[in-house]
């Protein structure tokens, strides 16, 4: 029986909510604490990241940021672009095409939920989609996959904030995993701008204070490159001088997460050609 990509699995054991409802309840209460104290809006929330873990992908990755927010990625390709909509002559230049996917499991958020498969969810997504394979476009070498497509699938676990920064350097790890030949990896920061005349800009902002801002960026930069491959900016309230000054921050940023997303990459290589020596 062929395996449904697109259901998500639960648990094959559960137990009753009530079970969890006073952790629950305690932990929220943390989290609302957690909110009132400030913290320096240049620090970074520490981020796991791990390159590998799908079996059925040729390519896959995981990021988890410190605020709760849990994306994996899966990568595809390269595969015959011969389906309805792709022109035959590939992409941009020759080359290949890149097909980006972003979902939201129904779990995601916290609070009133979208109705699984409204317009309203599909529009997020489309846009979400949209957004990271401009950023992931720059960084891989379409031109060396014509007539080919490349797929990338994030299905976003928990959105704890800085969603669409944390699935854009998963999708660049699942690409990198799964063998695509790339310029560089793709390191995305989200930052946002809580209301006032004396707000600052924020890295890697949580959900409560996206919540709250006035005003978000995301950027994309390819580190070794120095070449920034995306700016998602939305807002108003801020002069041309701060949106300089958060572009400057967020680029600060990338350059700060891309050693760690990169040790990832090569321990998954480690671990790729341990387990290839030991069945050989």
């Amino acid at each position: 029986m062929p395996l449904d990509h697109r259901r998500v699995r639960g648990p094959e054991e559960s137990q009753p909510p009530e079970v969890w409802a006073a952790a629950g309840g305690a932990r929220e209460e943390e989290d609302g604490e957690g909110d009132a104290v400030p913290r320096d809006p240049c620090a970074l929330r520490p981020l796991f990241a791990r390159a590998g873990l799908l079996s059925q992908a040729e390519g896959s990755a995981y990021v988890e940021l410190g605020g709760g927010t849990k994306v994996l990625c899966a990568a595809w390709g390269p595969r015959e672009a011969a389906e309805p909509g792709l022109p035959a002559g590939g992409g941009g230049g020759g080359g290949g095409w890149l097909l980006c996917e972003f979902r939201r499991a129904p779990f995601a958020g916290r609070g009133a939920r979208w109705r699984p498969g409204s317009a309203t969810e599909r529009e997020a997504e489309r846009e979400a989609a949209a957004a990271l394979r401009e950023a992931l476009e720059p960084a891989v070498r379409l031109a060396r996959y014509p007539r080919a497509r490349l797929a990338v699938s994030a299905l976003l676990l928990q959105d704890g904030g800085s969603a669409l920064a944390a699935a854009i350097s998963a999708a660049a790890l699942a690409l990198a995993d799964a063998g695509v030949e790339m310029y560089d990896l793709a390191v995305g920061c989200a930052l946002c701008r809580s209301p006032g005349p004396a707000a600052t800009w924020m890295l890697q902002p949580g959900e409560p204070e996206e919540r709250r801002a006035v005003a978000r960026l995301t950027v994309a930069l390819l580190p070794a490159l120095n070449q920034v491959s995306a700016v998602l900016g939305s807002g108003q309230g801020s002069s041309p001088d701060a949106w300089a000054q958060a572009l400057r921050l967020g680029l600060d940023g990338c350059h700060r997460l891309y050693p760690v997303l990169r040790q990832s990459l090569l321990r998954a290589a480690r671990r790729r050609d341990a387990a290839a020596a030991t069945t050989a």
